[in-house]
């Protein structure tokens, strides 16, 4: 049973990571302007970097699940992915600088676009 799960839990958290990094990448943008919730309270949306430390997380710890008795490599990815993680996570749920979020954000940040409002997500010169 546990097998199963761990490979479920690994297939949740590998699908966080590829989702999130496409929202950070801008294939996504729509992100940036979602209206303020419980889960997303701060001036700026952060939660595909939130999304991506759970991601982290998951992939990292599931393997455990998986093997009984984990090799030394999965070790090592365990340790490397939560130390990646546990800083994106904390940072994510308490304020992303924005000199750390990618350059389309920052430009639309920079045009006036927040939370909840209309500004448009691309450049109005066609710049990605």
């Amino acid at each position: 049973m546990e097998i199963w799960a761990g490979i479920g839990l690994f297939i949740l958290g590998a699908a966080w990571v590829v989702t999130s990094l496409m929202c950070i990448a801008g294939v996504n943008r729509e992100w940036a302007r979602a209206k303020p919730s419980i889960f997303n309270y701060l001036a700026r949306n952060f939660m595909p970097y939130t999304y991506l430390a759970l991601g982290l997380l998951l992939v990292g710890l599931t393997p455990h699940l998986v093997f009984e008795d984990a090799p030394v490599a999965i070790d090592l990815l365990t340790v490397l992915l939560v130390v990646l993680a546990v800083p994106i996570g904390l940072i994510s749920m308490i304020h992303w600088p924005l000199f750390l979020s990618p350059p389309w954000y920052r430009r639309w940040y920079k045009r006036g676009g927040r939370m909840g409002n209309k500004t448009p997500l691309w450049d109005p010169q066609g710049q990605l």
